[in-house]
């Protein structure tokens, strides 16, 4: 008796990618607002252990944020080239 997948391959392609996208936005808000303590940090306080601490925080996760949007766009690309039109909900 053969298994049958629970579930289908475009379901995993949206729940990936959903799940992608909502991750990236996590990231990209961490970046955003510690770039924005970063500027502050510059501008009042000139304590080089939190720019530096709010810089690389920023950083990483903007790379996170830009990877992360990569693969979400990777998987979507992947289900409109399988499935044809892709339907949002």
């Amino acid at each position: 008796m053969q298994k049958k997948p629970v579930l289908d391959e475009a379901r995993q392609l949206k729940r990936l990618n959903a799940a992608t996208r909502r991750q990236s936005h996590v990231y990209k808000w961490f970046a955003l607002i510690a770039a924005l303590d970063t500027l502050l940090v510059y501008c009042y306080d000139q304590d080089m252990r939190n720019m530096v601490f709010s810089g690389a925080v920023a950083l990483v996760c903007g790379y996170l944020w830009i990877r992360d949007r990569n693969k979400a766009r990777a998987y979507r690309r992947e289900f409109d080239r399988k499935f044809g039109v892709r339907d949002d909900v």
